[in-house]
């Protein structure tokens, strides 16, 4: 699992604002599982921001491990239907609470 931060005002350099998210790579199912507490696949900001991850992982895995009999660039992404937060401020515990499960 990939712990992710984006920040919600990138251009903003006083603000410091963002949002924890979870990446995990599911090798039994061979895919790539996007956990949010807020967001959800509709959500371009989060889809652009995950995939952008997820490809540079793909390629840096083909890159170090392209004899390795598991291969991951053709697994696909899944963005996990997930129980949403009631506020603006917990999606740190909601990330950990990804962690610990």
């Amino acid at each position: 699992m990939f712990p992710m931060f984006q920040e919600l005002a990138p251009h903003d350099p006083h603000d410091k604002c963002g949002h924890h998210y979870a990446i995990c790579l599911d090798l039994k199912n061979q895919r790539f599982e996007v956990l949010d507490s807020i967001r959800s696949e509709a959500d371009a900001d989060l889809t652009t921001h995950a995939e952008f991850f997820i490809n540079n992982l793909k390629e840096t895995w083909n890159r170090h491990y392209e004899h390795s009999k598991v291969q991951i660039r053709h697994f696909p992404t899944e963005y996990v239907a997930t129980v949403k937060q009631g506020n603006t401020t917990d999606c740190g515990f909601h990330a950990l609470e990804y962690f610990a499960k």
